[in-house]
């Protein structure tokens, strides 16, 4: 699973997990349920991380009971350099090169 859709689903998780809860507490009415399910799915595709996590943001602005999600995408831009050395390492135990993944790892 490549990045882009790694975070599509984990969005989408998220997503999902909150309209649940908010359906079992009440906080969320069927009705709203709907509608933040239409305003979630134009904000799809995804054509990159980037893209991701601006309309992400921009989704959270406006229905800030998904904090959820801005706090995801806060953390996977965080963790962006490891995710991108982890891909580099991946390549180098695929072609047998353990000492440059070592590398990779500690550059």
């Amino acid at each position: 699973m490549d990045n882009i859709a790694a975070i599509k689903h984990q969005i989408e998780y998220l997503f999902l997990k909150k309209i649940i809860a908010g359906l079992k507490d009440g906080s969320i009415s069927v009705a709203k349920a709907k509608q933040y399910a239409n305003e979630f799915l134009s904000i799809e595709p995804f054509v990159s991380i980037e893209d991701a996590y601006n309309k992400t943001n921009q989704f959270v602005v406006e229905h800030a009971e998904f904090i959820i999600l801005k706090d995801y995408m806060d953390a996977f831009e965080k963790e962006k350099d490891v995710v991108a050395k982890i891909d580099k390492m991946r390549e180098h135990i695929k072609l047998n090169n353990i000492d440059a993944a070592i590398q990779v790892a500690k550059a």
